[in-house]
């Protein structure tokens, strides 16, 4: 119903007619709306945060580290398609309403992303005057924002777009 509907024009209505519940039979198991998508997301969320840290625990050199977590990250949107694009854009809103329930905190996801970054530079691995803080929300950003343009069975399968994200993240666009 939110891939059909989009996330706000879908109602708990048109839910319940999907499962062939009734309205409060629905209200028996979720709350909200909200509820509703965050628990249709909780698990890949969840899979994506351990993926996630087991790269920043790994041995790996950082570049190789950043490839990956990229590549976990799409992967997971490819895979959980439109149901993680429309958590992505309603994030504030489900932490706002469901700060009781929520089990991964962004914040947490970021910090990973922040410490692989930092070893890299540490490393010589990466260019140490950029910050970090920004560098993770370019990443990220870019990533997330894919909702706007990526399709499925588009031109480019999810390992090419995964591939040239961190090639362009990690090379940049000058020539060699």
């Amino acid at each position: 119903v939110f891939k059909d509907k989009g996330y706000h024009a879908a109602t708990i209505q048109d839910i319940a007619d999907e499962v062939g519940l009734l309205k409060g039979s629905l209200y028996y198991y979720v709350a909200s709306k909200e509820e509703l998508l965050y628990l249709v997301v909780k698990e890949p969320i969840t899979r994506i945060y351990r993926q996630l840290e087991k790269i920043a625990d790994g041995k790996a050199p950082a570049r190789e580290k950043i490839a990956r977590a990229i590549q976990v990250h799409l992967e997971a949107f490819d895979a959980h398609d439109p149901h993680l694009f429309v958590y992505v854009r309603e994030m504030e809103n489900l932490m706002a309403r469901l700060k009781d329930k929520l089990t991964e905190s962004p914040k947490h996801y970021e910090r990973l992303w922040y410490r692989i970054l930092r070893e890299g530079m540490k490393g010589g691995e990466l260019r140490d005057d950029l910050d970090v803080k920004m560098v993770t929300y370019a990443i990220l950003g870019a990533m997330n924002w894919m909702y706007k343009w990526y399709e499925q069975d588009g031109r480019l399968s999810i390992q090419e777009v995964a591939k040239t994200f961190a090639v362009t993240f990690l090379d940049g666009l000058v020539s060699a």
